[in-house]
């Protein structure tokens, strides 16, 4: 007769003291991952204007001073342009959104069923202003980013010696690791506004040209649709052929040129140009990174989904397993 086996588990009190510190972490996450968004925000915010603050700041220009003035012009631009083009572009898109289905059957050899698309996307851009005030819990939010960026800011030129205090030997190697997030970070998030804004206002100019309808819409996809590398562009050509199309067979044509001239200044001119010195991600990449910030956190966190990756893949190059404890240490 065979005798039952026992199994011991020997379990110290540092295992157990760590398990709950685990287990309170994700509890901590699960009710704090909004703020954590927004502090996320914020020093992606940092990582941007830092650089222009360091050089007014060696051009003798107080570092709060010259950080004041580059947040204020910010809001100041961005309210400046919510407040002249939000309603147009608003008019033009629920405009083209009702339409699109039409526009597509006629243009399509096959008619196809837009009914859920209808129903479900026509009161989106509408809804939009909504989405963005709830997804940032409102103008406190927008301030709290602020706020949270100018202090950043200002702990800058201290951050190496509070690594040390907190690291000891590793706070070097911390140091290096922000100021290569930083670096990276910053130069993507730089490059790629001022990208999405050429290609807006190519795509503006040259549907104006043309005569298309719509453009505003139009030049805000391909814009937008920018931030996806080398896919992004002919996905963004796609609603403007459709448009033409509808038009007559030349508009058409003519929207397809002109969708391919800016793709052919993109890819050759600007994009080098502009992204010589940031690091960009695969596009399969991008495009899981946006769907699933989406799913998690919203239109806020698929924004913030691609710097998220980009820390990710800076923090894994400076990651190695310990030979002792198989444990990974930054170095």
């Amino acid at each position: 007769m065979l005798k039952k086996r026992r199994i011991t588990i020997d379990i110290s009190i540092a295992s157990i003291f760590w398990i709950l510190v685990v287990i309170a972490s994700v509890f901590f996450l699960a009710i704090t991952y909004k703020i954590l968004i927004l502090l996320f925000a914020s020093l992606i915010i940092s990582f941007s204007i830092s650089p222009l603050v360091q050089k007014l700041e060696n051009k003798r220009i107080p570092r709060a001073l010259s950080s004041i003035v580059i947040l204020i012009a910010i809001i100041a631009i961005f309210v400046f342009a919510i407040s002249t083009l939000i309603s147009p572009i608003i008019a033009q898109t629920q405009q083209l959104i009702q339409r699109l289905p039409d526009l597509a059957n006629k243009v399509l050899p096959y008619q196809l069923d837009f009914n859920d698309f209808s129903s479900q996307f026509s009161s989106v851009p509408g809804k939009f202003v909504n989405i963005a005030l709830d997804t940032m819990t409102g103008v406190i939010s927008v301030l709290a980013v602020v706020v949270m960026s100018f202090y950043l800011l200002q702990e800058r030129s201290k951050i190496q010696s509070h690594l040390q205090f907190w690291f000891a030997e590793k706070g070097e190697t911390w140091y290096k690791v922000i100021t290569e997030l930083e670096k990276q970070i910053g130069n993507w998030l730089r490059g790629e506004l001022i990208l999405m804004l050429i290609i807006g206002i190519l795509a503006y100019l040259g549907f104006t040209i043309i005569g298309i309808p719509y453009v505003l819409p139009l030049s805000l996809i391909a814009g937008l649709l920018e931030i996806i590398p080398n896919i992004g562009p002919i996905v963004a050509a796609i609603p403007a052929a459709i448009v033409g199309f509808s038009i007559s067979p030349t508009m058409g044509i003519f929207a397809i040129l002109v969708s391919l001239l800016i793709h052919q200044l993109e890819g050759n001119l600007i994009t080098p140009t502009v992204m010589r010195h940031a690091a960009g991600l695969n596009p399969i990449v991008t495009i899981l990174a946006i769907m699933i910030g989406l799913k998690i956190g919203g239109p806020l966190m698929s924004i913030l989904a691609i710097p998220l990756v980009l820390s990710v893949r800076v923090i894994l190059t400076h990651l190695k397993l310990n030979e002792n404890t198989n444990i990974p240490e930054i170095h």
